[in-house]
């Protein structure tokens, strides 16, 4: 990956179910942030089983993935739920940490 004049990233790379949404924009992403995401899939899988984001066609796949569409197992404790809703956020520069 090479960072452009913009200091972002800019090469598209990875597997499809685990893209942030501001790599599928193609205007340049934040490697940090996009990595955030990913673990957060990541950690969605490990406690569900399952993909949070998984359709049969990339369109679909992607659309769920922009808008972060996906359902939490029953067993997920409410402290969880938050933890991966604050990960999986489709706009990672709008929240508020203070």
């Amino acid at each position: 990956m090479r960072r452009h004049k913009d200091g972002l990233l800019h090469t598209a790379c990875g597997t499809p179910n685990y893209v942030a949404p501001e790599v599928l924009k193609d205007k340049g992403y934040d490697g940090t942030s996009s990595d955030i995401w990913s673990c957060g899939v990541i950690l969605f899988v490990l406690m569900a089983g399952y993909l949070p984001f998984d359709e049969p066609s990339l369109i679909g796949l992607y659309k769920k993935i922009w808008e972060a569409s996906f359902s939490y197992p029953s067993w997920f404790s409410s402290g969880a739920r938050n933890l991966i809703k604050r990960i999986l956020d489709p706009n990672p520069y709008s929240y508020n940490y203070s």
